[in-house]
């Protein structure tokens, strides 16, 4: 999905101006031109300009307060929120019907956005099809996400491991975070995402204990024992807290009361689940087990 051709013309005239404003500082170009269309620009050029007012922390501010080019309020104050971008090398990895998802790849927290195209569908510019590596600048755009015009892809082919890993990290991203459909402050939004990514994980949980051939009343014992520890320990916390970031002092802190001493079988079910679908790492793993042991009765 696409912002509308107002929206793209609206976009092009400010980020032109922009550019130009840059270029006159700059001096990186000859002749460019204020207006979209009357004088093209190579997109090396572009490229140059682009990455000289994304490199500076005072030309957006600046041009803003100066307005040079007497644009409207409106213009302006989206100017103004395109300090709230985020830029470097994203993973495209589908195409949706109502935008493209990238996955910005973190060792604090994997990422997921979901990005409107300009003229064209994001996947038709593409030089191959998802996933993708490509780097470029995503923007707020009044309550959505657009990329600044300028993609620079990859030509690397990836194998069924990465494939898989990257998948591993979208769900990853939407399961900590939901998938961002806009890049302005939202605690609530961010909030909800949380609780629901960990009802996601809980509903996997449960097909798992499923798989697993269990009785009906077994699986609803570790599955009821395990929503209400869930339930107090992550979705109640003030913010909520993602299930992907248990830990030994989460158990610690259930353990402590006697009454779920008797969860212990439970509890190893589901440790033991988050590690086999790769939602927490081997030490954490380790580290609970250890914990499981010295809480036998």
């Amino acid at each position: 999905m696409n912002i509308s051709p107002a929206e793209v013309e609206r976009f092009y005239r400010i980020w032109w101006l922009l550019l130009a404003y840059v270029n006159e500082h700059e001096k990186l170009l000859d002749n460019f031109s204020k207006t979209p269309g009357v004088a093209g620009v190579h997109p090396p050029d572009a490229l140059k300009l682009r990455n000289a007012l994304w490199a500076s922390p005072n030309y957006l501010q600046d041009f803003v307060a100066s307005n040079p080019d007497r644009l409207p309020q409106t213009d302006l104050a989206l100017v103004a929120s395109w300090h709230r971008r985020v830029q470097g090398k994203f993973f495209i990895m589908r195409q949706l019907k109502k935008h493209c998802i990238f996955l910005l790849q973190s060792e604090q927290q994997n990422r997921a956005y979901g990005v409107l195209g300009l003229v064209s569908p994001i996947e038709d510019i593409l030089p191959m099809a998802p996933p993708i590596l490509v780097e470029t600048v995503l923007l707020p755009w009044e309550g959505k996400i657009i990329y600044d015009g300028l993609l620079q892809a990859s030509a690397i082919h990836f194998g069924s491991g990465i494939r898989s890993s990257l998948t591993n990290s979208l769900r990853s991203a939407t399961e900590s975070g939901g998938l961002l459909t806009s890049l302005e402050p939202d605690q609530l939004g961010a909030a909800s995402a949380v609780v629901d990514g960990n009802r996601k994980i809980m509903a996997e949980f449960e097909k798992s204990l499923r798989k697993a051939g269990l009785s009906d009343k077994l699986i609803l014992q570790h599955y009821s024992a395990m929503q209400a520890f869930v339930q107090d320990s992550f979705q109640q916390q003030d913010p909520p807290r993602s299930l992907r970031l248990l830990d030994e002092q989460d158990l610690n802190r259930y353990f402590s009361r006697p009454e779920n001493a008797v969860h212990r079988v439970s509890v190893k079910r589901l440790v033991k689940f988050l590690l086999d679908s790769d939602r927490i790492d081997w030490d954490t793993a380790r580290n609970v087990e250890d914990l499981l042991k010295k809480k036998r009765p």
